[in-house]
């Protein structure tokens, strides 16, 4: 097997085991509720298996000898002579996180360390099958069904991972010396279960007196139809970017077109639309990945997080199908995390006061995902205390984060947003979970950094719901044009709340700011002639911005309208201007700066306050 090809199996491994192994921290935590359900214990016991597999291939001892006592614990609870009791399923867990382990020592290339004795010792020893390999292959030949037992054997010879110190038999002479392919594992599957697409005979009939010619796995692929094809993220993300060109292209040529009139440019054009938008929207689908992937690392954490603080909670997920930017699967983890931290430590009570307050001993976490239009929207809601603004405005004052003239003036939903100021805490006592006030700052800017916004919805005594959004796409950029004098800025439209005109008498100076008087509230205001560096008199239109939890309106002297636009970058010689995010051309041709509204405010405020200054 040459260096190449050997390269190339390791990396399918790696890529197949890590999904699998990704899955089954989720159906571990879910089992550990569950541990009769049937089918759950056969799913993760084929995912220990199929890894098993694989490592036996790569000659990967240790994961084998792993997988292989976590085949002996799973396998006993199948045949129901254990029942998964928390001590079980502890160490299936620590088995889970060796392996990734493993795994990330053979993408690096290190050598593989075998398993504690320890961890080992918590697995029970393997059972010798009750029945020989042979017998079970010449079951699977004569068309007989086998047990699970026969079946397990059977799949040891052929993988060459029977248990330490046993002779694995001969392979019968249909089974080919280098394993089995998929094709062979499901007619394997087919014999075990009865489910080769018809019911099985009443009397098998009898066995050939010539055994029949093996069929080459290279032929049993070629019979198999391949409809999926592995292809490496850095050529999607160059179509994607063609795409985009093409997109700009098309912007420039239906903006002559409606210049020039001509109705045969006219139709070339808007044919060159509708193509340019159904490959926008593939290349777009290409680059989705269910939510449910993301989703899956959460129950293992609650489950962890849970008996760390000595709750009892229930994880449930909604919308797992939801399909989710695969630029924002990674982003979207660590501000997730947070917010299931802060839900377990701050909302969920101890099971002792749920019972007191007439309330289940066992809590509920809800982390559901469902598209709305272009956006997704990714909730965590529990049904905790709630929040109590009275102790929040409090709280604030006391950490010096508002002084009390502002905590009085604050309505209830501006006393939610309290916890997502630098340095808030509600927390009586500092520990490694919280305490310390850094945190759903961070989260909320980071949010706003992928376009997205962080609201919070609470009840006292009833429970509290964070509902995060962001864009379903992060390769095109949907922003609000605008016009500054004679320059264009593009506002990303995440970060827009409304647009309105203001009225003669509608501004004024409030402590030497100016504000407007919009919906009953007092609205600052900040002119973008000013900060672009234009001599025009200041615009009388008014975009109303968001950014973490600021609000602020920006006069500018025109709005354009909506457009989706690709960013482009400027280069190393505007790196360091800040406020900019790249560029991108319009329709007709002309260059537009995009703003980086979430840079700008850096988590502080720099952004507003320097915009309220030179307003």
């Amino acid at each position: 097997m040459n260096a190449e090809f050997d390269l190339e199996l390791r990396q399918d491994f790696l890529v197949e085991a890590g999904e699998l192994l990704q899955r089954l921290g989720e159906q571990l935590v879910g089992l550990e509720t569950s541990p009769r359900d049937s089918e759950l214990l056969n799913a993760v016991f084929r995912a220990f298996h199929t890894v098993k597999g694989g490592a036996g291939f790569l000659a990967l001892e240790p994961m084998v000898v792993l997988c292989h006592h976590a085949e002996d614990l799973l396998n006993e609870a199948r045949n129901g002579n254990v029942t998964l009791g928390a001590g079980h399923m502890d160490a299936l867990l620590e088995a889970l996180d060796l392996l990734n382990v493993m795994m990330a020592a053979v993408s690096a290339d290190a050598p593989l360390e075998m398993p504690p004795a320890a961890l080992l010792a918590s697995l029970l020893p393997r059972v010798a099958p009750p029945a020989a390999p042979v017998a079970a292959a010449a079951a699977v030949a004569d068309g007989a069904p086998i047990d699970d037992s026969e079946f397990e054997a059977l799949l040891d010879s052929m993988y060459g991972t029977a248990a330490p110190g046993t002779v694995a038999p001969a392979l019968p002479v249909t089974a080919p010396a280098a394993g089995i392919d998929d094709d062979e594992f499901e007619a394997l599957l087919d014999a075990l279960h009865g489910k080769a697409g018809q019911a099985a005979p009443a009397a098998a009939p009898p066995a050939p007196t010539v055994a029949p010619e093996p069929v080459p796995p290279a032929a049993r692929h070629a019979v198999a139809a391949e409809n999926t094809v592995r292809v490496d993220t850095a050529r999607l993300d160059v179509l994607v970017n063609h795409a985009g060109e093409l997109v700009l292209v098309r912007n420039r040529l239906l903006s002559l077109a409606a210049r020039d009139g001509s109705e045969a440019l006219l139709t070339a054009a808007g044919e060159l639309d509708r193509v340019a938008d159904e490959l926008q929207t593939a290349v777009m689908g290409m680059r989705m990945q269910p939510v449910g992937r993301l989703f899956q690392r959460f129950p293992r954490i609650v489950r962890d997080l849970a008996r760390q603080l000595g709750k009892d909670v229930e994880l449930v997920l909604e919308g797992e199908g939801t399909d989710l930017d695969r630029g924002l699967v990674e982003a979207l983890a660590d501000p997730l995390v947070h917010l299931l931290r802060n839900a377990l430590d701050h909302g969920v009570e101890m099971p002792a006061d749920r019972e007191l307050g007439g309330k289940p001993r066992k809590g509920r976490i809800c982390l559901s995902a469902s598209q709305r239009g272009e956006r997704i929207v990714i909730s965590v809601s529990d049904d905790g205390r709630g929040m109590d603004p009275e102790v929040l405005r409090r709280k604030a004052v006391e950490k010096g984060v508002i002084d009390a003239a502002q905590a009085a003036r604050l309505t209830e939903s501006e006393c939610y947003e309290l916890i997502f100021r630098p340095g808030f805490s509600t927390a009586a006592t500092v520990s490694d979970i919280s305490g310390r006030g850094v945190g759903m700052d961070v989260v909320k800017t980071r949010v706003a950094e992928l376009g997205g916004t962080l609201q919070v919805h609470s009840r006292w005594g009833h429970g509290s719901e964070l509902e995060l959004t962001v864009p379903l796409t992060l390769a095109v950029l949907r922003v609000l044009m605008v016009r500054v004098d004679t320059r264009l800025l593009a506002l990303p439209l995440g970060n827009v709340e409304e647009v309105f005109e203001l009225a003669d008498g509608q501004d004024r100076m409030l402590d030497g700011r100016l504000v407007a008087q919009h919906r009953g509230r007092a609205l600052p205001l900040a002119d973008l002639a000013g900060w672009v560096g234009a001599t025009a008199a200041s615009g009388r239109h008014v975009v109303v911005l968001h950014v973490g939890h600021q609000r602020l309106g920006c006069l500018v002297h025109d709005v354009l309208g909506r457009e989706d636009v690709i960013v482009k970058p400027l280069g190393p010689l505007f790196a360091d201007v800040s406020g900019i995010a790249g560029a991108t051309v319009t329709g007709d041709g002309r260059l537009a700066l995009v703003m980086d509204l979430a840079g700008l405010a850096g988590g502080a405020g720099q952004l507003f306050t320097a915009l309220q200054l030179a307003g």
